[in-house]
């Protein structure tokens, strides 16, 4: 689990069988103390839905405790920035990093959270800073509030960064000593599968979590999903209004009652143990022993644009758009040289 933004309180990490403390831009809540307490840190850069901006959270779910953690007033509408105030860029990162190894006596690692958009420049960038991870997020995935422009228009889908990322860290040559974990609209066995196959060392979730908590689920005779936000469960996206019926992503202390944590833990526990074992169905159906043996040469694309995107080959073929265009124009250009190099610049009758 991540601390996320704002600090922590004694439960997340007493709770928690491993805990990743989030450096934010704001440094609302940081604390050196809770810093040494992690099992991993995690400098947030960047989030996949909304590529380049800051976070905003509602007055309405600024209650008494979240305005301590923060020292901030309550009930008033707080705003991140999009960049962090301790660098300009990767040369400043660095030393920050080397600052954080330092203050936990190198004892956990440091990942770097970043948003899908320029991927393969910000993946050489961020692995040229030191890191143990890079965490890098789709634009699929979720958040607890963003305008709708940036949630629609920001970022770039998961299975055409995950490529991108993978050849930045093999033509850095840190490929084998970073781990590439990835996140953004993960839902099933399947989404984890293709995502490993395209080279990524693991996956995190988010949102899915949620939804198997039995966030958007309706309680018969508890929850009114459409009588309190006008909306039926499951079509209920206003979880930043701290007014979830169900309990789940609000401060309100009457919402919360309704929550019944072992249920809802043992719903995650579920969706998580069904998630490993589809995705070790589709590893054995591809002849392998080990999920993370999955490659790109396991996978098909079905249409021309998920081939050019995923850089695999179109289903039934061995064309991957673009790619093999390059390719032959490689070629060529080799038999050229050859040509002329056998020639002379002048050309000769095999021109």
């Amino acid at each position: 689990t991540c601390s996320g933004e704002g600090g922590m309180i004694p439960p997340e990490r007493d709770l928690s069988t491993k805990w990743y403390y989030q450096v934010i831009q704001s440094r609302y809540g940081f604390n050196p103390h809770h810093l040494m307490l992690a099992d991993a840190v995690e400098f947030f850069i960047g989030q996949g839905c909304k590529v380049g901006m800051g976070g905003h959270l509602m007055g309405q779910k600024v209650t008494e405790q979240v305005a301590e953690m923060r020292s901030l007033p309550p009930g008033i509408d707080q705003r991140s920035p999009a960049r962090h105030p301790d660098w300009m860029g990767p040369d400043d990162l660095s030393l920050k990093v080397q600052e954080v190894r330092e203050a936990t006596d190198y004892q956990v690692p440091i990942q770097l959270k970043l948003g899908a958009s320029r991927v393969y420049d910000d993946v050489r960038m961020a692995a040229k800073c030191g890191p143990d991870v890079i965490y890098l997020d789709g634009a699929e995935g979720g958040t607890g509030a963003g305008p709708h422009i940036g949630t629609e228009e920001t970022g770039i889908p998961l299975m055409a960064a995950i490529p991108e990322a993978r050849r930045a860290l093999e033509d850095v040559g840190l490929a084998d000593e970073i781990d590439l974990v990835v996140a953004g609209g993960i839902r099933n066995g399947a989404d984890v599968a293709k995502c490993i196959a395209l080279g990524a060392t693991a996956v995190a979730i988010g949102t899915a979590a949620l939804m198997a908590l039995g966030s958007n689920k309706e309680i018969p005779g508890v929850t009114d999903y459409e009588g309190a936000t006008g909306a039926p469960a499951s079509k209920f996206y206003h979880m930043h209004t701290g007014n979830d019926p169900a309990g789940i992503t609000t401060q309100d202390p009457e919402l919360r009652k309704r929550l019944d944590v072992d249920e809802g833990a043992m719903r995650v526990y579920n969706f998580l143990h069904a998630l490993t074992l589809e995705a070790q169905m589709l590893a054995r159906a591809c002849g392998k022993t080990n999920i993370h043996s999955l490659e790109p040469e396991d996978l098909a694309a079905l249409t021309t644009e998920s081939a050019a995107m995923a850089k695999v080959p179109l289903a039934g073929t061995n064309y991957v758009p673009g790619v093999t265009e390059d390719n032959a124009l490689r070629e060529i250009k080799q038999l050229l040289e050859k040509h002329v190099a056998n020639d002379g610049f002048a050309g000769g009758s095999g021109v």
